[in-house]
């Protein structure tokens, strides 16, 4: 994992079903600090056991990167890794170990309809993940804002996983992988900066976005 840029905002990807961390390498931005977590089974760790339940596999990365995110960050995840983006917040704020400046979610259902979102690439171990995240115990809203990326219909419910402010930006599934990364960290910069600032979150609710150019 890197760990250069220790004074950047520290952003945390993961990446869809059926994706290697390698996907996101092109990711490195001098503004920002990335980080690809690879999971088990998947890419450089494909000769590891692939986790099939969200929860347990959320405990193992909370533990896992407990020292990565000790530092300020974002968490950001593309479809499926969106959920597991956002159970990781959710595990690691129930445990007082401090929460996220954001959350970015590109092209997934919120958890209420993660059973209608099975992505066509996603294999076995995927499909098992997203089925069992509907047994992961209901949590109370992020206390960090959430910022989207997709179709409306899709993206709609995230809002209230949040109590501090929902923006979307519509966006097509469709699109190049250049253009969602573009305006995933053009979002990046924008939290940076408010952080810079010390600005408050945002009022609960959702907001839509102008589309990304």
């Amino acid at each position: 994992m890197d760990r250069d840029g220790e004074e950047r905002l520290l952003f945390v990807c993961f990446p869809d079903a059926g994706e290697a961390a390698g996907h996101y390498r092109a990711w490195r931005d001098p503004r920002i600090s990335v980080q690809v977590v690879e999971l088990p089974g998947r890419g450089e760790r494909r000769d590891e056991h692939p986790y099939r339940d969200m929860w347990l596999l959320v405990e193992a990365l909370s533990a896992e990167l407990v020292d990565v995110l000790a530092r300020p960050h974002v968490l950001f995840g593309a479809g499926l890794g969106a959920l597991v983006a956002y159970r990781l917040a959710q595990r690691r704020v129930a445990a007082g170990l401090g929460v996220p400046r954001a959350l970015v979610v590109a092209h997934q259902a919120p958890p209420a309809r993660v059973a209608r979102a099975v992505p066509e690439q996603a294999e076995r171990a995927d499909v098992s993940l997203l089925m069992s995240d509907a047994h992961v115990p209901v949590a109370p809203p992020l206390p960090c804002p959430i910022r989207g990326f997709g179709d409306p219909q899709v993206m709609t419910g995230w809002g209230e996983h949040t109590g501090a402010g929902f923006v979307l930006a519509p966006a097509r599934a469709q699109d190049s992988a250049a253009l969602l990364r573009d305006a995933v960290l053009r979002s990046a910069y924008l939290i940076s900066a408010m952080a810079g600032r010390g600005q408050a979150p945002e009022r609960p609710g959702t907001k839509v976005a102008e589309s990304p150019r």
